[in-house]
């Protein structure tokens, strides 16, 4: 039973800009009591992703009005259980998706109905929140790979890459990843990664070219920019093109957040070869949710799933704690050092 405090700190934005630390501020908020079929739970470890940057800007899934909450996953403990809920209690650990974006908080109020039940409060489930549900889903329902596909994942050895590679791998495809340094390329090594392209020391485009010239099946895209338009014109007949980010230009000021693409020969590529090219937003796929998170946690308790999270220990020396160390964590983030998902420790 956890003693609750008449206060709690919360991450709250105050101003619109992709700049995380000029755009919040921590706020006391009075502690109250969950309404009709909430729970109130307080946050172990919290979930960094690259679209806080767009949240804080005002771009996605929030009003825009400030001040508002920020951060949308986490696990915890449920320490108060409103009227109507009668599948949680007390004391129970369980893992969430928060659609009102307030996570970034040492407790949170969720519908009891999105919370999901877990044997033990641990950042590995947290892994599989955004990053695990958002590669499932994606790569089964919309790119819809089968055994024998060559696969692309881009960004491979990040929170979402790098169990998309795992996700792919147990489909039986083949697997090309990308990444930014050799350890990260050691990462990708460790989870069966078939063909490993450094960026910084390989051209992808021209990697493609020479070792994939009938192109690649399912591209897993969420660079955006220049990797987009070279991905697309390696796109194999019939193949898929899914766009899950597009984080080259998250940093920038402008509204839209991405990167601008020559598109101008879009409609011809995709006429002549057959290709696909489809978005993907986890929300929207939001009623099997809970399916998944229920597959991808048996797979990670028996061992055949493998996350990766950086909570900064191994990378800057310091672990990242407290509703201060989510700045940090955002920052971190984007400098394209984190191997794996940041995660936050909380309490």
């Amino acid at each position: 039973m956890v003693s609750l405090p008449r206060t709690y700190k919360q991450l709250m934005v105050r101003k619109l800009t992709t700049n995380f630390r000029e755009a919040v501020y921590i706020e006391n908020v009075k502690m109250g009591v969950p309404a009709k079929d909430e729970v109130c739970v307080i946050n172990r470890f919290v979930g960094v992703n690259a679209s806080d940057v767009n949240m804080s800007k005002g771009r996605y899934f929030v009003s825009a009005k400030i001040p508002f909450g920020t951060g949308i996953e986490g696990v915890g403990e449920v320490v108060q259980v409103g009227e109507n809920v009668t599948n949680l209690k007390v004391g129970a650990n369980v893992a969430y998706m928060d659609t009102r974006c307030s996570a970034y908080a040492e407790y949170v109020y969720l519908p009891a109905a999105d919370v999901f039940p877990i044997s033990e409060a641990l950042p590995e489930y947290v892994v599989l929140l955004v990053s695990g549900l958002t590669a499932a889903i994606a790569l089964e329902k919309c790119a819809r790979i089968t055994a024998g596909d060559t696969v692309l994942i881009t960004a491979a050895a990040g929170g979402t890459g790098h169990v998309a590679v795992q996700w792919a791998k147990s489909t039986g495809c083949h697997v090309i990843g990308t990444c930014s340094s050799d350890e990260k390329k050691k990462i990708l090594k460790d989870l069966r990664c078939d063909r490993i392209i450094n960026l910084k020391k390989e051209d992808l485009g021209e990697v493609l070219a020479k070792e994939y010239p009938n192109g690649v099946n399912v591209i897993w895209e969420t660079i955006g920019g220049k990797i987009f338009e070279i991905c697309m014109k390696n796109l194999a007949i019939k193949g898929r093109l899914l766009v899950v980010g597009g984080i080259s230009g998250y940093k920038k000021e402008c509204k839209e957040g991405f990167t601008k693409i020559d598109v101008s020969n879009l409609p011809e590529e995709l006429l002549l070869k057959s290709n696909t090219v489809q978005g993907f937003s986890l929300l929207h796929y939001w009623k099997c949710a809970a399916y998944y998170f229920r597959y991808l946690s048996q797979r990670l308790e028996t061992e055949k799933l493998k996350v990766e999270y950086d909570n900064g220990e191994k990378t800057i020396g310091t672990e990242f704690f407290g509703v201060e160390g989510i700045i940090k964590g955002v920052e971190h983030l984007h400098s394209g050092k984190n191997i794996g998902k940041v995660i936050v420790r909380m309490s």
